[in-house]
């Protein structure tokens, strides 16, 4: 992997927030939430909500394991899941925005009108292991994606997680 030289990011956050790994988390996202809704595409709004909160170790860890959970209470219970939330929403949306264009081209994802809805990924390759905490934040990005189905719109789950577009 070469980087340019006007990129400066540093080299860590580059190697693990890259766009491939971002779009397969969007992808989750999407596949999940078009599962639990019924057929709806995620909003691609949520895309910039659902990465920040997967990425996030200790939100990541905090966030409820059932989708039934209230988010606006949820989120009044726990307010430290929405401290800095604000600034690492804006600090990844380039890297976002970088895994949606990737992963649009390459057909991990299909656009529709403001959504995305997943595309049929191949089967990974036999012998190729993910870490633990590369599981975890695929598996939350899939839980947001559900949870975000139960909510009434993309700007009202933005609200209650203090953030507006």
């Amino acid at each position: 992997m070469t980087i340019a030289v006007s990129d400066t990011r540093p080299v860590e956050e580059l190697a693990l927030f890259n766009a491939a790994f971002l779009a397969l988390l969007i992808r989750r996202a999407a596949d999940e939430h078009d599962r639990r809704s019924g057929g709806r595409a995620l909003p691609t709004l949520l895309a910039y909500l659902a990465l920040p909160l997967a990425l996030h170790g200790p939100t990541r860890r905090a966030l409820p394991n059932n989708v039934t959970a209230q988010m606006g209470e949820w989120v009044r219970a726990h307010p430290e899941a929405a401290a800095g939330l604000g600034e690492r929403a804006r600090a990844l949306r380039p890297l976002i925005s970088a895994g949606l264009r990737l992963g649009l081209s390459n057909d991990v994802f299909t656009a529709e009108t403001g959504a995305l809805r997943a595309s049929a990924l191949p089967r990974r390759p036999r012998g190729m292991t993910r870490s633990v905490e590369v599981d975890e934040c695929i598996d939350k990005a899939g839980f947001l994606g559900r949870w975000f189905s139960e909510q009434p719109d993309p700007v009202t789950t933005l609200a209650l997680w203090g953030l507006r577009p």
